[in-house]
């Protein structure tokens, strides 16, 4: 009776265990997918998106908006950018999309030949590559900053014009101004 019993408290105990690591890998595996496939916390690094996101502000990147749709205009978007070595990971205003023409001159931003008076409060100060025309292909997005003169992005030659794959997600919400350092 004694050895009976010690045998279904094993059992239980091993069940239990069994119960929990179950548990734990489904919240591992759980986590795996949201951050990879869902959403993801991104803590903004610069000042190159100012006043919409401040340096150290945590925003959620929406991952699933991309998987569905393109990138529209003024989409504040996280972007993966390559060079030999690595990767690293900036968030940029989408401004231009596939198929059209980008040129800033005299501190003002043109697409398709048309002003854009609304996009940007101040003037341009480096027009960059878009000082002459840019034509965007059929798989190409031209990106700023919101702060404009003091942002790099698809005006800078490391930068230039952004794939459709290099989109990681749409920033969707502040969870952290940033200012509570």
């Amino acid at each position: 009776m004694k050895n009976y019993r010690y045998k279904e408290r094993r059992d239980r105990m091993i069940r239990r265990i069994g119960i929990w690591v179950g548990e734990i890998l489904g919240m591992i595996l759980l986590a795996y997918i949201v951050i990879n496939f869902v959403a993801q916390g991104v803590r903004v690094n610069g000042e190159s998106m100012q006043p919409a996101y401040n340096d150290r502000a945590l925003v959620l990147v929406n991952k699933i908006d991309y998987r569905m749709n393109n990138p529209r205009r003024m989409d504040a978007a996280l972007i993966r950018l390559d060079n030999e070595d690595s990767s690293t990971y900036t968030i940029k205003r989408v401004i231009g999309l596939p198929g059209e023409n980008i040129l800033i001159k005299d501190g003002q931003l043109f697409i398709n030949g048309e002003k854009q008076e609304d996009l940007f409060e101040e003037e341009i100060l480096s027009a960059g590559l878009a000082a002459y025309t840019i034509q965007l292909g059929e798989d190409e997005y031209f990106v700023m900053g919101d702060n404009c003169n003091n942002s790099e992005d698809s005006r800078a030659a490391n930068v230039g014009n952004i794939k459709r794959d290099q989109f990681v997600g749409k920033v969707t919400v502040v969870l952290s101004d940033g200012k509570d350092r």
